[in-house]
């Protein structure tokens, strides 16, 4: 029994209704076309995880997140506010700008695909920021190490 649709003819059910909002590009598969556009995916799924992973880390650090210590402290804890707020904010922020850049470098990756075109960076700027971000994380790491020993009670040799 033949069915009336021949193979690669079928068409979702709703496909027409939705043409108009369609804005895919179709480019044919030369050399490595599928293999350099799922890289871009990829890329930039990368570079949304360590976006959220700033925002999320920034956010932790303005609701002053803390693990609860085995014995009491003597420092107060919200004295560490006004140096966790600016870090909180950092990150935050630190996170957004990443997330904008990782956008617009997604589509203008994109954009050189379609066109054919190979865009070589020289990377620069990214790499300044990657020295700038780890700069920044080795700095707030030396401070809550600092602050942590600030948390321990000396023991006591009497």
């Amino acid at each position: 029994m033949a069915s009336h649709v021949e193979r690669g003819q079928a068409r979702p059910f709703g496909r027409l209704s939705l043409q108009y909002f369609d804005y895919s590009v179709v480019i044919p598969n030369k050399v490595s076309m599928a293999r350099d556009q799922l890289a871009n995916d990829r890329n930039f799924l990368v570079f949304f995880r360590y976006a959220c992973t700033l925002v999320i880390l920034g956010f932790t650090m303005l609701v002053n997140f803390r693990l609860p210590s085995g014995g009491g402290s003597t420092t107060d804890p919200e004295s560490d506010w006004f140096v966790t707020m600016p870090f909180g904010y950092s990150f935050i922020a630190l996170g957004a700008i990443l997330f904008v850049y990782s956008l617009t470098r997604y589509f203008r990756t994109q954009r050189a695909l379609i066109e054919e075109v190979h865009d070589i960076e020289a990377g620069w700027l990214s790499y300044l920021f990657m020295v700038v971000l780890a700069s920044f994380i080795v700095a707030v790491s030396i401070y809550s190490m600092v602050r942590s020993f600030s948390y321990l009670k000396p023991s006591n040799p009497t």
